[in-house]
């Protein structure tokens, strides 16, 4: 770079033209650069920039140091038009537009005529400036609201990550419920060892019995399904709870449960042997697991002893 454009301004004098003297240089910089003929060709010497620039050497080297001359309009239109062209043939950008670089030209004329108007102008500028300035750092600067959204965020995701692995540590520590094969065996056999040795025939009376049994449970079972038809789950849940513990017997019990299976009721299913299994005494729920398990509901009789370990 020539000397004629690194020459330091020395002195506090004519803010105005500093400020258009740093927006020029660049672009004279540019000219000086990139308009030789070819790129074995020495860069251009002052008075062929300022001929190019249809301006002159003296007046050039004015406009470039803290002499208080200042271009005219039509040397800042050149300016520019120049340094626009030699940017696109060389691919660097501008970093400023003709109208900014106006604007400091009448600000720092105004600054040498000593012109009020001009003078406000150019405080205006330097004002808007610093304004953007600070609303670009603003702009930039991540948003508090964000930040402490995105910490939330990732807070929860962290508590629900350990959340499931405390859940999975806890499971692992939790054993098998015995829903099937030898331990649910053992218990059947408890309870019939508990219970009175059946007749291997039973009589006419036994079968009478098994049929009113039935019949029971059925009605039981009806009355709790049109309940719960009616939006009434509760009621209906009630009912069987009511029924099975103060009417009838563990065996009817059984039967009311796989009379719910067979009507599709599983949820009041489920809620009773839930509900029997946490309310009655060992001996009953033995009955009833038992009794369920003849039946051929081996899942129902593990679930009615599962409730009464809980």
């Amino acid at each position: 770079m020539p000397h004629w454009l690194t020459k330091p301004l020395v002195g506090d004098s004519l803010p105005r033209k500093r400020q258009l003297i740093a927006a020029m240089r660049p672009l004279l910089g540019l000219l000086w650069a990139q308009g030789s003929a070819g790129p074995d060709s020495p860069p251009l010497k002052q008075a062929e920039v300022a001929e190019r620039l249809e301006s002159n050497s003296t007046s050039l080297s004015r406009f470039v140091s803290l002499d208080p001359r200042v271009p005219g309009q039509k040397f800042i239109e050149a300016l520019y038009k120049e340094a626009c062209l030699e940017a696109a043939a060389s691919g660097v950008p501008l970093d400023i537009t003709l109208e900014a670089l106006q604007d400091l030209r009448t600000s720092a004329d105004g600054e040498r005529r000593g012109c009020p108007s001009c003078v406000e102008l150019g405080g205006r500028i330097d004002s808007l400036t610093t304004e953007l300035s600070s609303l670009t750092t603003q702009l930039n600067a991540p948003c508090p609201a964000c930040v402490t959204r995105e910490k939330e965020r990732d807070d929860a995701v962290a508590l629900a990550a350990s959340l499931r692995r405390e859940a999975a540590e806890l499971r692992a520590k939790v054993p098998a419920p015995e829903t099937s094969g030898a331990g649910l065996q053992a218990r059947l056999a408890m309870a019939k060892a508990r219970r009175a040795p059946l007749p291997v025939h039973r009589q006419q009376q036994d079968r009478q019995r098994s049929q009113k049994e039935v019949a029971v449970a059925r009605q039981l079972a009806a009355q709790a399904r049109d309940l719960d038809s009616t939006g009434q789950p509760d009621e209906a849940l009630a009912l069987l709870r009511r029924g099975t513990t103060e009417l009838l017997s563990p065996a009817e019990t059984a039967l009311v449960i796989v009379e719910l299976r067979q009507q599709k009721l599983d949820h009041l299913a489920d809620d009773l042997i839930h509900v029997y299994g946490r309310d009655q005494g060992d001996r009953p729920v033995m009955t009833v697991a038992t009794e369920l398990h003849e039946e051929g509901a081996p899942d129902d009789a593990g679930a009615v002893l599962r409730a009464a370990l809980k």
